[in-house]
Order: C-alpha cells, then structure tokens, then sequence
C-alpha cells in the first residue's frame, strides 16, 4: 500500500512537473508564433473543403452550396455546386489578382479589394473562406487570458484591405472562437462564432460559424467536408480548371 502511494505521489509531482511545463511553454510564444499556430490549425499548407452556406438578408434567405481548394496563402479556387442555376461558375484567387467565372459569360476579372468582399451580399468573403483572413498582411499582438488568446490584427500600410483590425479570440490549443471585424474608423463591421469541433483527420476544425453584420444580416457556414496538406499542383488554380468543369456531361 505505501508503495502504491509514493507511486501515486510521484506520478502526480511528474504530471505537474510536465503541465507546468508545457504551460510555460505556451504562456511564453510571441503574437506571431500564436498567430502561426492558429494558421497551421485553420488553414494548413493546402485546403480542400465543401461548405454549405445559408445567407439570411431581411427576410429573404439563400442557400449556396461550395467547393474550395487553396494552396498556401496566394492560390484559391471556389467552385459553386448549388444552386443549380450558378452550378461550376465561382472565383479563382491568384495573389492580388481575382477572377470571377460564369459558364454563360466566362472569366471577369475584379478589382483585388473585392478579395475581402462578402460574396453573396453578406458572410464570408473568398478570404475567409480560403482561410486566408489571417495572413501576413497584419501586424499581430496578443494577450493571454483564462481561455487562451487574445490577438489583434492590424493591417500594414499599403495592404489591400477592407478592415482596420481584427479581434480573435483563441483557445489553449489555438482553435478560433470568435472573429470580429472592424473598419478603418473602428466600428464593427461583423462578428464571427466559431462552435461544434470536429476531427478531421487528426486535425480540430469549428464546422459552424454563423457571422453577423452591422446590417442585421446573418450568414451560417457549415463546413461539410474538410481535408487538408494535400498533394495539390499550382497548375490546378487557373481559369481554365472551370473550362474543364462546363465540358464535363
């Protein structure tokens, strides 16, 4: 029984000794090495998602349906599955540079701000949905709370964003719990609620964020599917990828 005990004991003094550790370990990360964390998280070095979207504008809502690809911070491609009607038309990011594609009238290229933009009136735009809101376009500090982070993005001078900063609150294990997004006079734009962790693969990933305007408009993001560090060819990201697409019966 004494054995058993000072087993006991010294097992709870090394569980400590490893807890503390790994604490002071996390408490010690600089805002950019947080930052990094949170990327590797949510985005990983390549990304292949559907998601399924309800817009709510008034009293109206609409339903899309999306496949997304993305490839490091600089390539993304999002084709739209549902409605029917707007099936294989969608975007293709390459760095500053955005396209939009319909079946019925082809390529339009856009102006690259339109990168941040909602893409259905209100939600996310194509950066949020690339995952790439969290790029290097921000200079990142942090504070450490109960839960985890608190990080504040601030875009640098010449970037081509819509925001003025963004507010991430994070978890332990650098998970995003909510987003809020604010112009350049420091009124909130929108909130974004990351809920319900799924697994995918190893990797934990919020599949529900519902995102809030200034305007009263609501948009619910249900990830579907999510797989990412996949064997993509940057060759994949161009316009006539959406040319296959339209050709297939």
């Amino acid at each position: 029984m004494k054995h058993t005990l000072l087993i006991l004991a010294v097992l709870t003094v090394v569980i400590g000794a490893c807890s503390a550790v790994a604490q002071v370990q996390t408490d010690s990360l600089t805002a950019h090495e947080v930052l990094d964390r949170v990327n590797t998280a949510w985005q990983g070095d390549s990304f292949h998602g559907i998601v399924s979207l309800d817009v709510v504008l008034g009293e109206q809502t609409k339903s899309h349906r999306l496949e997304i690809w993305t490839l490091g911070e600089e390539l993304a491609l999002v084709r739209v599955l549902a409605p029917e009607v707007d099936a294989d038309s969608g975007y293709l990011q390459l760095g500053n540079q955005l396209w939009y594609y319909a079946p019925s009238i082809g390529a339009i290229e856009l102006p690259a701000v339109a990168i941040g933009d909602a893409l259905f009136g209100a939600g996310p735009s194509l950066e949020d949905l690339s995952h790439g809101t969290l790029s290097d376009d921000y200079d990142v500090s942090s504070v450490l709370t109960e839960q985890g982070y608190a990080l504040t993005l601030i875009p640098r001078a010449d970037t081509p964003v819509v925001y003025g900063r963004l507010e991430i609150s994070v978890t332990r294990d650098f998970l995003i719990e909510s987003l809020v997004y604010y112009d350049q006079r420091g009124d909130v734009l929108q909130t974004a609620t990351f809920a319900d962790v799924t697994e995918f693969d190893g990797r934990k990933l919020a599949t529900t964020i519902t995102i809030e305007d200034a305007f009263g408009d609501r948009t619910v993001e249900h990830i579907e599917l999510a797989q990412f560090d996949l064997e993509l060819d940057a060759s994949f990201f161009q316009l006539e990828t959406f040319e296959t697409w339209r050709s297939e019966p």
